[in-house]
């Protein structure tokens, strides 16, 4: 493009020659501002299309697993004649124990009413440990300790702290603890596959399909 010696101009030639290059940038803007939407829509949608294929195939994939694993868990007992076991995990393994597939039943629980009684209770008790000494200390203990993602008391956390409580001595605590395990009540189960394989060092290891370990 020739470039055009601004001195040379008159001042409505020069106007019109910085509008031309004011509206040339605004396009140019424009044109970029297009073409970003345009990648950037086109790599969302086929980053949610790919992770909606995958989920579907891993869906189909676990219960496959679970399927067809329960399927030769009861025949391995029935060649023996006997009835399969009721179990809440089991485990297959390749006959040159390099690789392994592990089913599990795992039951969800969920606090009754009464437990609220309890949770204010433990709150009250590391109020007075921790509020006046280290207010960030109770925080934390309130906020990451007892409670859970979802900002609701998690049973599965109070157990693993029900267990350090133990080793701090504390008797009220101890007690709070154990009435409060007492008022949980099971809502369900859920069915879980996992596969192993053995490293350089004979040691099982997961094949993970979580994305934090890829």
């Amino acid at each position: 493009m020739q470039t055009i010696d601004l001195s040379k101009l008159s001042a409505a030639e020069l106007q019109a020659e910085l509008q031309r290059r004011k509206k040339e940038e605004k396009e140019a803007r424009q044109r970029l501002q297009k073409e970003f939407v345009t990648d950037k829509d086109a790599f969302v949608s086929h980053a949610v299309s790919k992770f909606k294929q995958l989920q579907k195939e891993l869906a189909e994939l676990k219960e496959f697993t679970i399927r067809e694993a329960n399927k030769l868990y009861e025949r391995m007992y029935k060649m023996e004649g006997k009835e399969p076991k009721e179990v809440n995990s089991f485990s297959l393994k390749s006959e040159n124990d390099e690789m392994r597939v592990t089913v599990d039943r795992q039951e969800r629980f969920e606090f009754t009413e009464q437990a609220t009684v309890h949770i204010s209770a433990i709150k009250e008790i590391f109020k007075e440990k921790f509020a006046s000494r280290n207010k960030g200390m109770y925080n934390l203990l309130d906020g990451l300790l007892i409670r859970g993602s979802k900002g609701e008391y998690d049973p599965k956390l109070l157990a693993k702290a029900r267990v350090q409580i133990r080793d701090l001595g504390d008797e009220k605590l101890i007690e709070e603890f154990d009435k409060l395990e007492d008022c949980q009540r099971v809502v369900g189960s859920a069915l879980y596959c996992r596969v192993y394989v053995r490293n350089a060092q004979r040691q099982w290891t997961d094949v993970s399909l979580q994305f934090s370990s890829l």
